[in-house]
């Protein structure tokens, strides 16, 4: 489930269009609140997408960023999702 969470936040980020610039993780909570991942969930899904190499702390305190490796694997399961039969 860790995955499947890790990736509707990134989904919700990219859709945003926040993914090539560092976010404030008080923002990424919020989107991550609006797609119904609270608590633990979300703490979890950022968990994962850290130990996956999809995001990283940001330069400053409080700010997190898309890794060049996270937008590539949401690229990738855009590209899997749009010819899945």
């Amino acid at each position: 489930m860790d995955r499947e969470n890790a990736i509707r936040l990134l989904e919700a980020l990219m859709a945003a269009g926040k993914y090539s610039a560092p976010m404030a993780k008080a923002w990424i909570k919020k989107e991550g609140w609006e797609i119904g991942l609270e608590g633990q969930e979300l703490v979890s899904a950022l968990g994962y997408a850290g130990n996956e190499g999809w995001m990283a702390d940001g330069p400053r305190e409080g700010q997190i960023s898309l890794t060049s490796q996270g937008a590539a694997t949401m690229h990738d399961l855009i590209r899997q999702q749009r010819y899945r039969v």
